[in-house]
């Protein structure tokens, strides 16, 4: 299996990755585990006097609060290896580092520093900045965040261990290129809060862009009396999916099938396996035909919905010829594929998006609306609210359904009331931006005397009120 690290600076820089994963004490106390990842054949070999080769990377550690004050900080230095030679390919290895951390609740910005210490000419440093929230205490059910492994079995020793399980993870954001098998960990408590009937744990994969899953791929557990604990883990056989944006979604269910509480990790997936589409330039001259300028405004909107790797390809597309080709091959791959629409049907939503929301700053297609319109289609149902004096402008539109999912919400604002730009501010939909305070962000006179908008906006997503795309995020039965 290959994957790929977040992070990477270049050649002769360290490669690392870092990772909070959040769960709870059996008293209900969040905590965190600090996952840091640092691939070896990116770290300079120093002979050791016992004529083996080592690696060292001097690491420093910041959390800063909302009010971006110093929490914690912390340095400390990580050896790598042995090795019995300095090639690389003895040294591909990712070396993990874990570190329990215990803060109060809140939003956290959490910078990591690392430098080579053996790099030449000299040592530079490298930086990866996250954000994150330590919740409140527990008071009833609740669950950890979900890691995403390589493998996951039953030893006494390994990499990562909990609860008697030996754990490889593979921390690479949620980004991973042709994998094999993968495996999901994750606790859950006090289930016996939210039902006393036998339950049962299911992991169900859903596509993202389309909010359907992947039946094949679905993985149940046998049910049980629900108790204060259980750590589970699901394995499964990745190397069956596409090119694609993904959701592993666990899923609590009473025996009757209700699903009681779901969460979900997403994973994106490159897959180098894909068959070839053959294209020429003379199909595209022939079927399509655009000038120039308006095939490159096609393709920038085709990313919407491009996969992973189609999405790398779009960025290193550079003559004319390479481009008319993507075009061609890209909509012949989706000929006849259920819940993709076809050109046609693409083409109408970006001319509409060009047509009704642009802005002063851009065109239609690449503000929140027109990404939103391209992707998912015309919505059922828009409603305007444009004029409320305690509220900034905001347009809710309502799909009554995208995929598998049902009365999907985007919700829209204009916190500047100049460009006419309307970012998203809110939706349901799985895998969208998730603002469960978006009432309170279109409250004028509360962001003017906490400045509460203008700060989250800047921080961007991974709070309480907005969650990263790689974040755990998920729902009880009575809070959807």
């Amino acid at each position: 299996m290959r994957f790929l690290l977040l992070f990477t600076l270049g050649w002769g820089q360290v490669n690392f990755t870092i990772e909070p994963i959040r769960y709870y004490t059996p008293e209900g106390q969040p905590y965190l585990e600090l996952f840091i990842a640092i691939e070896g054949s990116s770290v300079t070999p120093s002979r050791r006097s016992d004529s083996l080769f080592a690696g060292e990377v001097l690491c420093q550690v910041l959390i800063k609060n909302l009010a971006e004050e110093p929490v914690y900080a912390d340095k400390f230095v990580l050896t790598l290896g042995p090795w019995s030679d300095t090639l690389k390919e003895t040294r591909s290895i990712l070396y993990t580092d874990v570190r329990r951390l215990r803060l109060p609740t809140g939003f956290y910005t959490l910078e990591v520093t690392a430098q080579d210490k053996y790099q030449q000419p000299r040592p530079q440093s490298v930086q990866a900045i996250t954000q994150f929230e330590i919740p409140s205490p527990l008071r009833g059910f609740g669950y950890s965040d979900l890691l995403i492994a390589r493998r996951i079995n039953l030893a006494d020793s390994g990499p990562y261990r909990r609860h008697g399980l030996a754990i490889d993870p593979l921390l690479t954001g949620g980004v991973v290129v042709d994998p094999d098998t993968l495996a999901l960990f994750g606790e859950v408590y006090h289930v016996d809060s939210l039902t006393q009937s036998p339950y049962f744990l299911r992991l169900r994969i859903l596509d993202a862009q389309r909010a359907t899953p992947i039946e094949s791929l679905t993985v149940t557990r046998r049910p049980k009396k629900p108790t204060a604990f259980e750590a589970f883990a699901f394995t499964f056989p990745a190397h069956r999916l596409e090119s694609g944006i993904y959701l592993l979604q666990v899923e609590l269910c009473n025996n009757d099938g209700e699903v009681l509480a779901a969460w979900y990790r997403r994973l994106t997936l490159l897959s180098t396996r894909e068959p070839l589409v053959e294209a020429s330039e003379a199909e595209y001259d022939t079927q399509y035909g655009f000038p120039e300028k308006k095939l490159n405004d096609l393709l920038d909107a085709m990313g919407y919905l491009a996969t992973p790797s189609e999405k790398s390809f779009l960025k290193t597309l550079s003559t004319s010829s390479e481009k008319k080709r993507f075009f061609v091959a890209f909509w012949k791959k989706r000929e006849n594929k259920p819940g993709t629409p076809t050109f046609k049907e693409f083409l109408y939503r970006f001319e509409y998006a060009q047509q009704h929301f642009k802005s002063n700053l851009r065109p239609g297609y690449k503000t929140d609306r027109g990404r939103v319109f391209i992707q998912y289609g015309p919505p059922n149902d828009m409603q305007f609210w444009l004029n409320e004096p305690d509220k900034y402008p905001y347009i809710i539109w309502t799909y009554n359904q995208i995929g598998a999912q049902n009365n999907v919400i985007f919700v829209f604002y204009d916190p500047d009331l100049i460009t006419n730009e309307f970012p998203l501010l809110h939706s349901n939909k799985i895998g969208e931006l998730q603002n469960r305070n978006w009432r309170a962000f279109l409250l004028r006179a509360r962001a003017a005397s906490t400045g509460e908008t203008e700060k989250y906006q800047r921080f961007g997503s991974g709070s309480t009120f907005l969650f990263r795309d790689d974040q755990t995020i998920g729902f009880t039965r009575d809070d959807r």
